[in-house]
C-alpha cells in the first residue's frame, strides 16, 4: 500500500509597521503607509507597507498594487501625488515651477507623449525637487515615472478613445502596439487628438505717464487644434546588464488656429480718447516635429555606463491678421508672419563606479541649439526682426554618494561652459551675446531615526531666459499695447536650503531660497508715444522665497485620503517710479484627494485644490481659486476593457487674477477658461497577461485570503 503524505505550511507575520532596509544606497525607506487587511478567521491583523520612500533627490511614491493603478492614465496619477499641481502648461511642483519629465530614465519632451501610459503600467513616480549633478542646472524639479517591466512575448495592443465635452467637443484616438522577444522589443503608438479652448479676459491697465493712461477690455480667445503624432521604438537586451535602443517620435499638426474677439477703452485723464473693437485670426502651419533618440545602458566589469543621443527639429510658421476699428483714430488691418525654425542636439554620457565604499558618477553633456526666429510685417505700425539665436554648452559633472553609519551623504558638482550668439539681420551682435563658465554644487545628507527619515539640501542652479524672451520680435496686441523680449536679460542663479523627510504617514518639506536677477515681466512707455505700453522682461537683484508644507495620507479600510497643505511666501521690496511695493503676502495651498475602492474593479476618485490670494515676484495674485474634480473607473472582463468617467471643474470655479506692478504701469488680467468639462475614456487591451489563473483548491483560496 502506497501514501501520499501532503504537508502545507503557511508562514504568516503579524507586523505593526512593515520595514525594509533598502540595499541601494541612494534611497531612504519610506515611512508613508498603504493600510491591508488580513483575516484568519476569527482575527483581523492590520499592518502597513509603504507606498511612499525618501530619495536622495525627492520623494518616491508607489503606484503599482495602490488606488492610484485604477485612475486611468498617467495624467490622473499626477494629478493625485502630492506637491504635484496641474497647470494649462502642463505640470509643477510647488514652489518649483514647472517640471521636466523622464519616463524610465529618458527625457520627454511633449507631454503628449504621456498618454500612452496607463496608470496600471506604472512602477513609481519619483519627484524630485533638488535634482543632482548629472541634470541640467537650469532644471529645478523633474517627475520619474518608471514602469512596470513587462517580460510577456508575444504581440499585445491596447487601444483608447476619449470624448472631452466642455462648451465644444473634443477627442482623442490612440493605438499603442508591442512586441516582445526574450531579447527584443519593438513597438509603435499612433495618436489623433482634437482640442477645441475658450479663454476669457478682463484686462485693466494703467500708466502714470506724461498723461494719465487708462485702458479697460474685454476678449474671447478660441482656439483649435489638431494632432497627429507617432512613437517608433526598439529596445534591444544585449545580455543580462546591456541594452541598447533608439525611438522616432513624429508629431504633425493638422490644424492649429486662434480667433479673437476684443474691445477695450482708452481715457487720457479720465477722459474718453479711443474705443477699439478688434478681430483676429491666427493660423499656424507646423512642419512635423521630429526627435530621434538613441541610447545603450549597460553594465560592463563593474562599471555602470549610460549614453544618450537626442536631435529635435521644428518648423511653425504662423500667419497673424488682426483688423483693429477705432472711433477716433484710423482703422488698421495688421498682417504679419512668424517664421521659427529650432534645432537640437543633445549628447549625454556617463559611467559609475564603487569607490572608497560608496559609489561615484563621472559624466559630460553637449548641447547645441540653433534658432531662427523671423516676424515679418509692412513695417508700418511694428519694426521687422530676423534673428539667430546660437547656444552651445559642455557641462561635465561628477557625482558621489557614501552611506555611513551617520547617514547617507551626497556631493555634486557641474561646471558650465555656455556660449550664446546672437544675429540680428545676419549681422553679430557682440553685446547682446553672453558667455558664462558657472560652476554648481549640490550637497546632501539623510538619516534615519527609528520612524523618522530626513534629509537637508544645499543645491545652486541656473534660470535661463526662453528665446522668446530674448527675442527683439514686437507682437502687436493693440494700438496701445505691444510685447517684445530683452536680448539683454541675464540668467537667474539660485541658492536652495532644503529639509524634507518622512515620519509615518506624514510628508514634510522646508526650505529657503535665493533668487538672484530674478526675471520678471515688466511694462515701460514708448518713447515716442506715451499712450503705448510695451511689455517686456527685466532683472530683479535678488527675490528671496520660503516653502514650507505637510502631507497626510492614510488608507482606512476602502477610503484612502490625502491632505496637502503648502504654504510659498516671498521677501520683495519693488522700487518703481509711482512707490514701493511691499509683496510678501503668502501663497496658500491646499489639496484634498480622496480615493473610493467600491470594489476591486471600481474606484472612485474625489480631489479638491485650493489656492488663496498672494504675491509672486511682481505680480499679485489677486483671486481664490478653487476646483473640484471627479473621477470613477471600472473595469470589465479581467480588465481587457475599462470605462472611465471624469468631470473636471465641477463648480466651473478656476479662475484665476493677476496684478502685475512695473515702473511706472499696473496691469490687472482676469482669467475665466472653459475648464467645466465631462469626459468619457473608454480602454481596451489585447494582453494574454490580463487572463487570471483560476484556482480551485482550498489551498489556493487561503492564500489569497493572505496575499
Amino acid at each position: 500500500m502506497k501514501y501520499l503524505i501532503s504537508f502545507i505550511i503557511v508562514l504568516y507575520s503579524f507586523p505593526c509597521m512593515a520595514q525594509e532596509i533598502l540595499k541601494d544606497s541612494t534611497d531612504l525607506m519610506g515611512i508613508s503607509v498603504l493600510d491591508s487587511i488580513q483575516q484568519l478567521e476569527e482575527i483581523v491583523v492590520k499592518g502597513y507597507r509603504p507606498i511612499s520612500k525618501v530619495t536622495r533627490e525627492g520623494v518616491s511614491y508607489s503606484v503599482k498594487d495602490t488606488p492610484l493603478a485604477q485612475s486611468g492614465a498617467v495624467m490622473e496619477v499626477l494629478e493625485l501625488i502630492p506637491m504635484i499641481k496641474k497647470t494649462t502648461a502642463g505640470f509643477e511642483v510647488v514652489g518649483k515651477g514647472t517640471a521636466v519629465f523622464y519616463v524610465n530614465d529618458r527625457r520627454i519632451y511633449d507631454l503628449s507623449d504621456l498618454d500612452d501610459i496607463a496608470a496600471k503600467e506604472i512602477k513609481n513616480v519619483e519627484v524630485i525637487t533638488s535634482p543632482g549633478a548629472q541634470y541640467d542646472s537650469s532644471i529645478s524639479s523633474i517627475i520619474k515615472i518608471t514602469t512596470a517591466s513587462n517580460a510577456l512575448e508575444g504581440l499585445t495592443f491596447n487601444a483608447r478613445s476619449m470624448w472631452y465635452q466642455n462648451r465644444h467637443g473634443n477627442w482623442s484616438e490612440q493605438l499603442n502596439f508591442r512586441y516582445n522577444t526574450k531579447r527584443l522589443t519593438i513597438y509603435d503608438n499612433i495618436k489623433y487628438q482634437a482640442d477645441n479652448d475658450l479663454t476669457w479676459k478682463d484686462i485693466n491697465q494703467t500708466a502714470y505717464a506724461d498723461t494719465l493712461w487708462r485702458l479697460s477690455g474685454a476678449e474671447q480667445e478660441y482656439r483649435k487644434k489638431r494632432t497627429l503624432s507617432n512613437i517608433f521604438g526598439v529596445d534591444y537586451k544585449i545580455s543580462e546588464d546591456n541594452y541598447i535602443g533608439g525611438r522616432y517620435s513624429l508629431t504633425y499638426s493638422l490644424r492649429n488656429a486662434m480667433n479673437l474677439d476684443a474691445s477695450s477703452e482708452m481715457t487720457a485723464n479720465a477722459e474718453h480718447y479711443d474705443f477699439l473693437k478688434t478681430k483676429g485670426d491666427e493660423r499656424a502651419y507646423k512642419c512635423p516635429q521630429n526627435l530621434f533618440n538613441v541610447y545603450y545602458s549597460g553594465l560592463i566589469g563593474g562599471y555602470k555606463m549610460n549614453a544618450d543621443v537626442d536631435y529635435i527639429t521644428s518648423t511653425t510658421k504662423t500667419e497673424n491678421n488682426y483688423y483693429e476699428n477705432s472711433d477716433s483714430k484710423e482703422n488698421r488691418n495688421i498682417n504679419a508672419l512668424s517664421d521659427i525654425k529650432n534645432r537640437l542636439f543633445s549628447l549625454r554620457t556617463s559611467i559609475g563606479h564603487k569607490l572608497y565604499g560608496g559609489n561615484i558618477t563621472v559624466g559630460m553633456e553637449f548641447r547645441h541649439t540653433n534658432r531662427k526666429d523671423n516676424y515679418i510685417n509692412s513695417g508700418e505700425y511694428i519694426p521687422m526682426s530676423i534673428s539667430l539665436l546660437k547656444e552651445t554648452q559642455y557641462a561635465p559633472f561628477v557625482d558621489y554618494s557614501l552611506l555611513t553609519k551617520v547617514g547617507l551623504f551626497g556631493f555634486g558638482v557641474r561646471m558650465e561652459n555656455t556660449r550664446f550668439k546672437y544675429y540680428s539681420d545676419g549681422k553679430y551682435i557682440p553685446e547682446q551675446s553672453q558667455s558664462t563658465n558657472k560652476f554648481f554644487p549640490k550637497f546632501s545628507w539623510g538619516i534615519r531615526l527609528g520612524a523618522l527619515q530626513a534629509q537637508l539640501g544645499y543645491s545652486t542652479g541656473i534660470n535661463r531666459p526662453t528665446y522668446r524672451q530674448l527675442s527683439n520680435n514686437t507682437l502687436y496686441a493693440s494700438r496701445y499695447t505691444w510685447q517684445t523680449g530683452n536680448p539683454l536679460l541675464r540668467p537667474e542663479y539660485i541658492h536652495e536650503l532644503s529639509l524634507q523627510g518622512l515620519w509615518r504617514f506624514i510628508q514634510f518639506q522646508a526650505s529657503y531660497s535665493d533668487v538672484r536677477n530674478a526675471i520678471v515681466n515688466w511694462g515701460h512707455q514708448l518713447t515716442s508715444q506715451q499712450a503705448v505700453s510695451i511689455m517686456s522682461y527685466k532683472n530683479l537683484a535678488s527675490v528671496k522665497q520660503m516653502r514650507l508644507a505637510v502631507v497626510f495620507q492614510r488608507t482606512l479600510d476602502f477610503w484612502s485620503p490625502q491632505l496637502t497643505l503648502a504654504m510659498n511666501k516671498q521677501f520683495l521690496h519693488l522700487d518703481t517710479r509711482m512707490q514701493t511695493f511691499n509683496l510678501n503676502a503668502p501663497i496658500g495651498i491646499v489639496k484634498l484627494s480622496n480615493s473610493f475602492k467600491i470594489s476591486p474593479t471600481f474606484t472612485v476618485f474625489l480631489t479638491a485644490n485650493y489656492q488663496s490670494p498672494g504675491d509672486y515676484r511682481n505680480v499679485h495674485l489677486s483671486r481664490h481659486v478653487w476646483s473640484v474634480n471627479f473621477n470613477a473607473t471600472k473595469s470589465f472582463f479581467h480588465e481587457r476593457f475599462s470605462l472611465q468617467l471624469k468631470v473636471n471643474d465641477l463648480f466651473h470655479t478656476n479662475k484665476d487674477g493677476n496684478e502685475v506692478y512695473s515702473d511706472c504701469m499696473t496691469m490687472n488680467i482676469l482669467n475665466t477658461y472653459d475648464s467645466r468639462a465631462v469626459s468619457l475614456t473608454l480602454r481596451y487591451q489585447f494582453n494574454p497577461k490580463a487572463y487570471k489563473r483560476h484556482s480551485h483548491s482550498s489551498v489556493d483560496r487561503e492564500l489569497n485570503r493572505l496575499n
